[in-house]
């Protein structure tokens, strides 16, 4: 039987960061992957602010700045095809009777509620939304995996798991059907999707909301008396299009039912017979370069832990795409978990600790995943082509015209206004995007030294910035070992976990900070 320190089941963007957490930390893992292959299908075409920055915080700027230029790329040759399209606001039309929200405006957008366009704020140019295609992302976390040596095994299916005291047992089919191999690790993480086998094998129950539509996601060429099909997020008679920015990518949302059996992967008729449903009339295509059609299943594990079990990412919740918010939404669970598992496994945190620090990743990301789901199904209401809802995005349009308004729910759907609940001293969940705030995930920032925050945590470790007066005062040597130690020349001193949340701010070492110490950074008996 092999043994492994944890066993990380899928190889999609959430199981590789997790092991790249992993790795940084110096734990080993191996990943299971059922494709033989990276999966090469088109969905999320952006990263939020907080899911980019969980792969900045393990130096992979450079890796996204590259990916972002691929698909900078291809959206200059759409825009260039269609005559700005896009460029001109995604979410404008030409008619003179489109609805008062979608018409051009001046104001620049970053980011949608239900196609109503959400101006930009302040923070966005400095934490921004990166326009990165998911194949792409795919392509550098497989890179960065391979070159620190994390072991991909594809062709592995998981067809049995064993949750005992000591240990998870995991029987796994090769390529070849020959007797399922035995894999004993300390832990085991299910990153296999909504359809996840692990949460099935393990007992996770997965209740939610039944799906009420289809969302189309193809690749298409129209014919020439279609060639200048509006371009960006466009309400139509049936339902909504989504036209760009890359070539040929057309989003549909069709709202005649959820897809049958047999329709996930729709032919050139089940799209132009969509088309026409939503559009009220026929829309020909030259050509159909194939897709996806997905349901909008909404739904959200029981618990995110059981045991020596724990899911991340599309196996422990699934809901529509609407705002771009899944993928961000796993990496950051991902960013979450990888350094507490890391920290029990070291045994830099031990004993009652050991079992808080595990448990707090279900109580710190399951209530984000709750919001996400209640968010994309007022989405989906306020998208419906019924006079009713119609009616209601009227005025859910008028409300988002209010600057404070719209603010709030841009940092709400980007994740700048979440807070963890850090100890009994933490303050309420903020509504401000500000990077000091207690349970929050900052941003990168630049320090005394002329060193930045994310920059000192590309090994995995926490960071402790000290102002002046702390740095003179404080008994250093009381710190636990996994802390790297930085300057400020403000008055506040602040700790930051290694996933960016700001654990302690203060001007002097207070009872809170000891306590914050200890439960993320293990500090012994011996040092309280």
């Amino acid at each position: 039987m092999e043994h492994v320190d944890v066993v990380i089941v899928g190889a999609g963007p959430v199981g590789l960061l997790l092991a790249i957490e992993l790795s940084v930390a110096g734990v080993g893992c191996v990943v299971l992957e059922a494709r033989d292959t990276a999966e090469d299908v088109q969905k999320a075409l952006s990263i939020g602010p907080l899911g980019a920055e969980a792969l900045m915080r393990r130096g992979m700027s450079q890796a996204l700045d590259a990916a972002e230029a691929q698909t900078k790329a291809l959206v200059a040759s759409f825009l260039a095809e269609n005559r700005g399209g896009w460029a001109q606001g995604a979410f404008s039309r030409e008619a003179n009777d489109a609805p008062a929200d979608m018409r051009p405006r001046k104001k620049r957008f970053a980011g949608h509620f239900g196609s109503i366009p959400l101006p930009a704020q302040p923070v966005d140019a400095r934490r921004p939304t990166r326009l990165i295609d998911q194949r792409y992302l795919q392509q550098a976390l497989e890179t960065e995996a391979s070159s620190r040596g994390i072991v991909i095994r594809r062709g592995c299916t998981v067809c049995d798991v064993q949750n005992g005291s000591e240990r998870v047992t995991l029987a796994v089919h090769g390529r070849g059907g020959e007797r399922p191999a035995q894999i004993a690790a300390r832990y085991a993480v299910g990153c296999d999707g909504g359809r996840s086998t692990l949460r099935k094998k393990g007992g996770f129950t997965f209740d939610g909301t039944p799906p009420s539509l289809k969302f189309y996601q193809v690749s298409v060429t129209f014919a020439a008396s279609e060639s200048a099909f509006p371009s960006g997020w466009q309400m139509q008679p049936g339902g909504v299009t989504a036209y760009g920015p890359v070539p040929g990518r057309l989003f549909m949302i069709d709202f005649s039912g959820p897809p049958e059996a047999g329709q996930e992967i729709p032919d050139r008729a089940d799209v132009e017979a969509a088309l026409a449903r939503i559009c009220g009339r026929a829309v020909p295509l030259a050509a159909y370069h194939g897709g996806r059609c997905w349901a909008d299943h909404t739904r959200l594990a029981d618990r995110y832990r059981k045991g020596r079990l724990f899911l991340a990412g599309d196996a422990a919740h699934i809901h529509a795409p609407f705002g771009g918010q899944g993928l961000g939404l796993g990496l950051v669970d991902a960013a979450n978990l990888g350094w507490k598992l890391a920290a029990v496994v070291r045994g830099i945190v031990t004993g009652a600790e050991a079992e808080a620090l595990l448990e707090s990743y279900e109580t710190e990301r399951r209530p984000v995943a709750e919001s996400v789901l209640a968010n994309t199904l007022a989405q989906a209401a306020l998208m419906r082509p019924d006079p009713r809802s119609r009616a209601l995005r009227d005025v859910m349009a008028t409300m988002l015209d209010n600057a404070d308004i719209a603010a709030e729910l841009s940092a709400d759907m980007k994740g700048f206004s979440m807070r963890y609940a850090l100890d009994e001293d933490a303050p309420e969940k903020g509504m401000a995007c500000d990077d000091d705030s207690l349970g929050g995930l900052a941003g990168d920032r630049t320090l005394a030294n002329g060193q930045t925050l994310y920059g000192l945590m590309q090994h995995g470790a926490g960071v402790f910035v000290l102002s002046p007066a702390m740095r003179q005062g404080a008994s250093l040597s009381i710190l636990p070992p996994n802390l790297v130690l930085a300057d400020t020349l403000e008055e506040y001193s602040a700790l930051y976990r290694p996933d960016g949340c700001l654990a302690w701010r203060g001007r002097e070492a207070t009872p809170a900070l000891t306590r914050a110490l200890s439960r993320w950074f293990g500090l012994s008996s011996a040092q309280r």
